[in-house]
């Protein structure tokens, strides 16, 4: 559970804790007592497709699997988070 109002907006890497995907999708989770609305930062409906698309794909030879080119960098690597700007808020 990532807060995306004060948190992210403000740089702060912290985790309010963990749930599955389900009550996410569901549109509220039990927070501290009380509930919650959930919001989706991707939309599931649309990756399943891209991920049907893909598989077909695979499957008839147009797209190949290879075994990666260059790992991404880890946390070693030197690259620092760069948060994006908060936008205003929808009332």
């Amino acid at each position: 559970i990532v807060d995306y109002a004060n948190d992210y907006p403000q740089g702060v890497a912290r985790s309010l804790g963990q749930v599955t995907y389900a009550p996410l999708r569901s549109g509220s989770i039990p927070f501290e007592g009380r509930e919650v609305p959930t919001v989706s930062m991707s939309s599931y409906s649309k990756a399943r497709k891209i991920a049907g698309i893909l598989k077909d794909w695979i499957s008839g030879g147009e797209f190949y699997l290879s075994q990666p080119v260059d790992p991404l960098p880890g946390v070693g690597s030197g690259l620092k988070f760069k948060p994006l700007p908060a936008k205003g808020k929808k009332r």
